[in-house]
């Protein structure tokens, strides 16, 4: 049987209520196309945390004997503004309260289990921000982090995770959760940790009306390291396009193509139901796993 290897946030973790049967486009696809699910997807995952659990999860494949003509990839890449640092423990001591209380061991929703385990031996801590942004040591460094620096480390792990897999010879597919590279602004900054984007402000609303298409794209307006942007490989880089959407994600499809039922869980959960999830994975993502067998 062959592999599929699923990353992301939680537009990809599967969701406890019924895991089974499937929660996101990762527990779909899997079944559709006979494949097994490997799914490394984790909730409020960064795009370091991302790719860094898709690299490591294909490699044990590899590892292990898997062929690499049985593993195919998706990432699925999350806001540009959740970050992860590995520090010091020691640093708590100055750091103050809440300087722990975002690990990046904290529990998967369906399962319970935590998906790193931390070493016994290591003297440093793993966290990350999402779900902390207010807490210990991540307002004095979001104040500082430009929207080019939030900007460079995404492209940074898209490259990184595009050409590990192409050194590889493994088949890959990436695309976003959301809009994720058209500047814009948001209406207060850092104003709900799970959605931490440019643009941020309507792209999850009931209205239906959310556009892009006169916003600049954020690499021209990063002078620095815009370029990278043109280094990804956009025959592997799926992006919803539409009159009034350029490079759209996950929820810019779902508004445009399924009833306002079906867009977001709930009030307040702007994360896509199980059934926009389920015609995503036939509609859009099975088809690119149809050609690459």
């Amino acid at each position: 049987m062959k592999n599929l290897v699923a990353s992301g946030c939680s537009f990809t973790e599967t969701w406890p209520e019924n895991p089974v049967d499937g929660q996101t486009w990762a527990d779909y696809l899997a079944p559709m196309a006979e494949m097994k699910l490997h799914n490394v997807a984790m909730c409020g995952a960064g795009n370091h945390i991302i790719s860094t659990r898709l690299i490591k999860k294909t490699e044990e494949l590899l590892n292990s004997g898997v062929s690499p003509d049985d593993i195919y990839v998706i990432a699925q890449w999350s806001g540009i503004y959740r970050f992860d640092r590995v520090v010091e423990k020691n640093m708590a001591s100055w750091a103050g309260p809440g300087f722990e209380k975002r690990s990046v061991w904290i529990k998967a929703l369906a399962t319970g289990e935590k998906r790193f385990e931390p070493p016994s031996d290591t003297e440093n801590d793993w966290i990350m921000n999402a779900g902390a942004h207010l807490e210990g040591i991540w307002p004095p460094l979001l104040s500082i982090t430009s929207k080019e620096h939030a900007f460079l480390e995404t492209l940074e792990n898209m490259l990184r995770v595009q050409w590990y897999l192409k050194s590889k010879n493994i088949k890959y597919k990436m695309f976003n959760g959301w809009d994720i590279f058209t500047d814009g602004s948001l209406k207060e900054k850092f104003f709900d940790v799970a959605d931490l984007t440019v643009n941020g402000v309507d792209q999850f609303s009931t209205d239906g009306n959310y556009t892009n298409v006169s916003q600049p794209l954020l690499k021209d307006n990063c002078k620095w390291f815009g370029y990278l942007f043109d280094m990804i490989d956009w025959e592997n880089f799926w992006t919803y396009e539409s009159d009034k959407i350029k490079f759209g994600g996950l929820t810019q499809w779902v508004c445009d193509n399924l009833p306002k039922d079906l867009w977001f869980r709930e009030p307040g959960d702007q994360h896509p139901t199980n059934a926009g999830h389920r015609e995503f994975a036939r509609k859009v993502l099975l088809e690119f796993l149809n050609e690459a067998n």
